[in-house]
């Protein structure tokens, strides 16, 4: 009898359900609207046709489940054990002839009982309503108990992960903000570490590590992909694990835990130094972050580094102290200071070699050039979501273009390039490299264009590349086109429709003869547009290449069809240009003024063309649609009275005869 008495007092779950037992009604008549009521709706507008494509119960109102996923839990944790955090409260408690052990669960078997409960009864109701009102074709019964499972195991994870939070501090305030701050944190964690080192370590991919995998770390992202993404075994197990950890973790520091802990900040004086330096740490990576991302200046970083871990350091001292009289303990600061110094520079200086790093030429299989680091993630799943017409980023395994590639990096490792200011062109290059044992290794660089062009060249410029690059080179994949349309760069207005398939076919030869040829400052974007080649296969798919500027071949073949004319404004069909420098009047640009146009003829600031060749050359030089970048504003005057077309010069583009005369 005395050991029943010790193990459960039912006085204490009738308290306990008067003081919580509203969360559970409130949560099951949420969970009710959330899902039963919705089928319901959906069954009495079933003749308007307008049902909603749901495969599966979390895709009916999946945010707001996700809500009443991430607020009920962490409501009933803090709740259930609000006496904890009230010292008057926590001594009565704990002055029962109960054990705290007992205590513990029976507070955890009703909060467990309050959140299970609901989504039972909810998925009984939802199975219900399936059979009454034949609404099979949304979903099937084994969903019901998948999303009833599902639901049940992540309400739980967020429930002993605030009550293992709430055993380590003694405000409730705090109990709810560092739940959603660790289930945040892993990520969060991940990201600052990740994108500081890239300021720290030249050639550092930190993209290559925050993949789309690392949402599955974040149970709230990781919840709302469940519709389309079930849990896996392993991710089942996973959470089970961690809520029985969480489980014990909570048991054991209730059993150590001292009444006077309540209204503490922490309730263990050996968390205050974890929690104090691991706050200071997280504010120094963040501010860090802030400013490389804003500033990307080495000085601007360390300024980051200094001022948001003493704001991150100081902040925690008054939570911890309740107070914010704690500027005299600056020494616990100092010890702070010297470790991150010490640490950071080591990482600065590299003492891992991790810079220097390239394996043997002899040893390489592969090369994987481009700008983006995504193609040379190791994807498990065979699903490709689409087609890149355009494949920067590739694997090359001609030997001329992996010792390029090589060379390449060589210089990269020597020069070790930071961007030196905004106006600098750069570009990110990504080199990667798979090894004939099967390891792979990744860098990443910012690089200034012009600076490294002679590198760039022979591998964009190679055969190889080439094919990757464009989709309508490849062998594979390419339906026979039967339509070619082209269009206006600026407008997207049609101009040239070809269906004839001997005028195709001899446009698609001119057109693969100026990829084939395409030089390296065309395929970096350094050349103006004509407009959008549109080009409709025989399965329906279209594809889209860029009519750049130094398609020649394709300007000539245009010539020859006397259709050159049609396709795009040429000098013939220009009266006359008119060029002016593009400033700001007032704060405010010069095409900010409706009547802008109609004003230039009276203005002396002007150059005037009427020479057929400048003007070609003012055609072929200018770009649109106008920005920032552009110098110059030239507006071509047509001789058929049409509207003016309106283009820019910037700095490298500019005609030498318009710079002088525009001095």
């Amino acid at each position: 009898m005395l050991s029943k008495t010790l193990s459960f007092n039912r006085g204490i779950t009738v308290q306990n359900l008067r003081h919580v037992g509203w969360i559970g009604l409130v949560h099951l008549l949420v969970l009710l609207a959330a899902v039963p009521l919705q089928l319901i709706m959906l069954y009495t507008r079933r003749e308007q046709n307008d049902a909603p494509l749901w495969n599966n119960l979390f895709e009916i109102s999946g945010s707001f489940q996700a809500v009443v996923v991430f607020t009920f839990p962490v409501l009933l944790a803090i709740f259930l054990f609000r006496y904890m955090q009230v010292k008057s409260s926590a001594d009565f408690m704990h002055s029962l002839p109960i054990r705290r052990k007992a205590l513990f669960y029976q507070h955890t078997a009703l909060g467990a009982f309050l959140l299970v409960i609901p989504v039972v009864v909810t998925a009984l109701i939802t199975l219900i309503l399936y059979y009454t009102l034949g609404i099979d074709v949304l979903f099937s019964a084994t969903d019901i108990f998948q999303w009833a499972g599902e639901m049940c195991l992540m309400e739980l994870f967020v429930f002993f992960v605030a009550v293992w939070i709430g055993m380590m501090t003694g405000m409730s305030v705090l109990q709810g903000g560092l739940t959603y701050i660790l289930l945040l944190f892993p990520a969060g964690i991940s990201v600052l570490l990740l994108m500081n080192m890239t300021y720290l370590l030249t050639g550092f991919a930190a993209d290559y590590y925050l993949n789309r995998d690392l949402e599955h770390i974040i149970p709230f992202f990781r919840f709302m992909r469940l519709g389309a993404e079930p849990f896996a075994f392993i991710e089942t197990f996973v959470y089970l694990f961690l809520i029985i950890v969480c489980y014990v973790l909570s048991l054991w520091l209730y059993q150590k835990r001292h009444s006077e802990a309540a209204s503490q900040a922490l309730a263990f004086p050996v968390l205050r130094p974890v929690f104090k330096y691991g706050v200071a740490f997280c504010t120094m990576l963040v501010g860090g972050f802030y400013f490389g991302e804003t500033q990307q200046q080495f000085g601007w970083i360390i300024f980051g580094y200094m001022t948001f871990s003493i704001v991150g350091f100081f902040v925690a001292e008054m939570i911890i102290e309740k107070t914010w009289r704690v500027f005299d303990k600056w020494k616990g600061y100092l010890y702070f200071f010297v470790a991150m110094l010490i640490v950071g520079t080591l990482l600065h200086f590299d003492i891992t070699g991790y810079e220097k790093r390239i394996p043997e030429l002899g040893e390489i299989e592969q090369v994987y050039f481009g700008d983006s680091v995504y193609d040379f993630i190791d994807k498990k799943s065979e699903y490709v979501p689409y087609i890149q017409l355009e494949q920067v980023s590739q694997f090359l395994k001609e030997k001329e273009n992996i010792k390029n590639v090589y060379l390449f990096h060589q210089q990269l490792i020597e020069d070790q390039p930071m961007p030196s200011s905004r106006s600098t062109e750069t570009r990110y290059v990504v080199i990667g490299y798979i090894l004939k044992n099967g390891d792979r290794m990744i860098r990443s660089y910012e690089v200034p264009v012009e600076q490294y062009k002679s590198f760039y060249r022979p591998i964009m410029e190679s055969k190889e590349y080439k094919k990757n690059y464009y989709f309508l080179l490849r062998d594979k994949g390419v339906s026979p086109v039967r339509q070619v349309t082209m269009r206006k760069a600026d407008s997207g207005e049609e101009t040239v429709v070809l269906t004839e398939p001997k005028q195709v076919e001899s446009f698609l030869t001119a057109l693969k003869a100026d990829l084939q040829n395409e030089s390296v400052d065309s395929m970096l974007g350094n050349v103006g547009v004509w407009g959008d080649i549109e080009l409709l296969q025989s399965d329906g798919d279209i594809l889209h290449v860029t009519w750049k500027k130094s398609y020649m071949n394709v300007e000539q073949w245009l010539k020859q069809q006397r259709l050159l004319s049609k396709a795009r404004l040429t000098a013939e069909d220009v009266d006359y240009a008119i060029v002016v420098k593009n400033k700001n009047i007032e704060g405010k640009p010069l095409t900010a003024d409706p009547r802008f146009i109609q004003r230039l003829s009276a203005r002396t600031d002007v150059v005037r063309i009427t020479d057929k060749r400048k003007i070609d050359e003012c055609l072929r030089q200018s770009s649109s649609p106008l920005d920032e970048r552009h110098l110059y504003i030239i507006i071509f005057y047509r001789s058929d009275g049409s509207d003016p077309q309106l283009g820019g010069f910037d700095e490298k583009n500019v005609p030498s005869f318009i710079r002088e005369q525009l001095q």
